[in-house]
């Protein structure tokens, strides 16, 4: 269970930044670190590698900002098992910045690099909600549906339906607390919009979710999702990190498109412009960090080529969770679910 933050005890908040992790590390992590520190008011812990850390520091106008740096040993590859590359090396420094939120000395933890590493470390370090079977990952990703919230993006590639319900009740309390929706509705992502229509986990989560009090509309295709019809819709993570990739994949290209096609025919500033605006609206993800739902602690997790206008962003993300005791409302809200969630797998099971 989460533990009062240090926000609650009149500090400020205290977000824990994995500066080894991602493309740009960890030059852009320490710099959008030291950022978000003097825009938003909160108190960094940089962890990793201390003179790599120090040398970046040195090249920067602190200004004053809250900033101090936490020791760590090396970072955990994208090309390696996160649990075992994790059992080798423990102070790896996404594994140092989450036992920093363990041990009381954070309230929040930010990391850019391997996701799965960010997850497993997130799990096995803070540990799930009680009743909970898997945590997942989530939030909106397409510009034009700033509303709506997507879960699973990719932490869970094979689900079970009542494990969809798990995420649908998580993809509620953020809504609620970041959208500012009382009531969010909750879709189901599928191939037709009728009952009885989509594979086995859907067909087989339909009347789960019909059953539940979620403000539950139906079956959603995949047009949908731009239209706001839902707040919060969730399928399994691996059409939703699908969805994630095409998203990203159809901002670069169509903005290269536009920059071919109306090269000569308007200035170039406004070609870029326009070039920018319809990459922003299809690249939400990689704009946007998002947390973990479903672990005991404020985990937040970004894109790997985040750069330091992300890094800020995601810090933000971070202090507002902290602020909106993001964690512990989930936790909250699923335990009055357990039963219902416990009911529906034993019986799709029998």
């Amino acid at each position: 269970m989460t533990g009062s933050s240090n926000s609650d005890k009149g500090g400020i908040p205290r977000i824990a930044v994995d500066v080894m992790g991602g493309d740009f590390a960890p030059r852009e992590l320490v710099r959008g670190a030291v950022e978000g520190a003097q825009q938003y008011g909160v108190q960094v812990l940089l962890v990793g590698d201390k003179s790599a850390v120090e040398a970046e520091l040195q090249d920067l106008e602190v200004n004053g900002a809250a900033v101090t740096v936490v020791p760590s040993e090396g970072r955990i590859p994208e090309d390696e098992h996160p649990v075992m590359a994790l059992r080798k090396n423990p102070r790896a420094s996404v594994a140092v910045a989450t036992g920093l939120i363990k041990e009381g000395k954070a309230d929040a933890m930010v990391s850019m690099g391997s996701t799965g590493a960010a997850m497993a470390s997130a799990a096995l370090g803070l540990g799930l909600f009680e009743g909970l079977e898997r945590p997942c990952v989530g939030g909106p990703f397409v510009g034009l549906a700033p509303q709506t919230a997507i879960l699973d993006l990719g932490s869970n590639i094979d689900c079970r339906p009542h494990q969809l319900l798990s995420f649908a009740v998580m993809g509620c309390v953020f809504a609620r607390k970041f959208f500012g929706i009382d009531n969010p509705r909750v879709g189901l992502l599928s191939v037709g919009k009728e009952e009885g229509k989509g594979n086995r986990l859907v067909r087989e989560a339909y009347p789960l979710f019909k059953d539940s009090n979620l403000n539950f509309i139906g079956n959603l295709e995949g047009m949908d999702i731009l239209t706001g019809k839902a707040n919060v819709v969730v399928c399994d993570g691996f059409v939703g990190n699908i969805l994630l990739k095409f998203a990203e994949g159809l901002g670069d290209h169509t903005a290269a498109f536009l920059r071919e096609r109306l090269r000569g025919k308007l200035p170039d500033q406004e070609v870029e412009a326009l070039a920018e605006s319809i990459w922003d609206l299809n690249n939400q993800s990689r704009k946007m960090s998002g947390p973990f739902f479903g672990v005991n602690g404020n985990v937040i997790v970004g894109h790997g080529a985040s750069r330091r206008q992300e890094v800020a962003g995601a810090i933000k993300t971070a202090k507002r969770c902290v602020e909106l005791d993001l964690a512990n409302s989930i936790r909250r809200e699923l335990a009055l679910f357990e039963a219902v969630i416990k009911t529906s797998q034993n019986v799709i099971q029998s």
